[in-house]
């Protein structure tokens, strides 16, 4: 192995390590239907993961086509917004600082694809994990999200690595495994930001890990397998 390429979400940073702002705080704070305003929120994913529409435009598209009791606190929404993606990209743990730390002292090339908002890219690029990637692909920036084959194409492509030459490392959403391998990069799905409550998260056929340590393991084993079979 060469390199590792990183999911964000839920792999190097949770979203549910602070107060979460998501589409029903959103729209409770505007005062709009919840049956009305998911379909509508939804529906402007792809956009904002594409960086085609941000937040505050998103609001406003919606906000055309349902009711909002107070939409004068569009503004307060998109500051609560940008407050609690920023908040939780400053909760970075150590135990991942030391995973990235040690990858990049060990020699490897570390990449980063994620599906991700323009008011996550922002918090992303201002965060401590940002220094340690050799390539960073955000889709908002690169209009590419997973599972498109393009966005790890770029990634492998800038990198210089060849697929063999990868392990993939990602909490599974997406499809990102399944593309990874279908790749013929190795995968590992990311386990330990998993509640003990949730049950049957682990994906069938795919390598799992609890504890972020055990990528630096997976490493070690297909090093070994890839000497072995010289």
């Amino acid at each position: 192995m060469k390199a590792v390429i990183f999911d964000m979400f839920e792999t190097l940073v949770t979203l549910h390590s602070v107060p979460r702002y998501f589409g029903r705080n959103v729209a409770a704070d505007l005062g709009a239907d919840i049956e009305e305003f998911y379909p509508l929120w939804h529906e402007t994913e792809e956009a904002r993961s594409k960086g085609k529409m941000d937040f505050e435009e998103s609001l406003y598209w919606i906000g055309e086509r349902t009711h909002y009791a107070y939409p004068e606190r569009i503004p307060m929404a998109v500051e609560k917004r940008f407050a609690f993606k920023s908040e939780s990209l400053q909760k970075v743990e150590y135990r991942i600082v030391s995973l990235l730390r040690e990858l990049k002292e060990r020699g490897y090339k570390v990449g980063l694809i994620s599906n991700c908002f323009l008011e996550e890219a922002e918090a992303i690029r201002a965060s401590v994990l940002a220094p340690f990637f050799d390539v960073m692909l955000l889709s908002c920036e690169v209009g590419m999200q997973k599972p498109e084959r393009g966005i790890f194409e770029k990634c492998l492509a800038e990198l210089a690595v060849a697929p063999e030459d990868c392990l993939y490392v990602g909490d599974g959403g997406s499809l990102e495994l399944e593309t990874a391998r279908s790749f013929g990069m190795e995968t590992l799905q990311a386990g330990w930001f998993v509640k003990n409550d949730q049950e049957n998260w682990e994906k069938e056929g795919f390598a799992a890990a609890t504890n972020p340590g055990e990528v630096l393991g997976r490493l070690g084993c297909l090093t070994g397998k890839s000497r072995e079979g010289k």
